[in-house]
């Protein structure tokens, strides 16, 4: 379970790491208008929150191995709503322009995550 948990973690890290390297050089590269604090903090906040969630799950599995899903589904309308939360109390702006800063590390997170807990249920059965 550790290892399976550590080797998920370091492969989870290296892609956003990688993905975040491209996402800021394609902006730099094209000379798109972009909001840097706005990015880190999409990287930084789905990293943070799919580890946590993924680990969470990664515990919980036996106790809860009919309710993974819900469980799952639930967190990842949680963090959308937890991130909107945060953009708005410390007062930043979030219009089309800065969408796909946050949508492109969502994704790549919201698919490791998804990959991740396939194979955990598959292993339940």
């Amino acid at each position: 379970m550790i290892k399976h948990l550590l080797r998920f973690i370091v492969i989870f890290l290296l892609i956003l790491s990688g993905t975040y390297l491209v996402h800021t050089w394609v902006l730099d590269f094209f000379s798109f208008r972009s909001n840097a604090i706005i990015i880190n903090l999409s990287y930084v906040f789905n990293a943070i929150y799919g580890l946590v969630l993924i680990s969470l799950i990664q515990i919980l599995r036996n106790r809860f191995k009919d309710q993974i899903g819900f469980i799952f589904l639930a967190a990842s309308f949680i963090k959308l709503g937890v991130f909107v939360a945060i953009t708005k109390l410390s007062s930043m702006e979030m219009d089309r322009s800065v969408f796909l800063d946050f949508f492109i590390p969502y994704v790549i997170c919201l698919i490791l995550e998804v990959y991740y807990i396939s194979k955990i249920l598959n292993n339940l059965k």
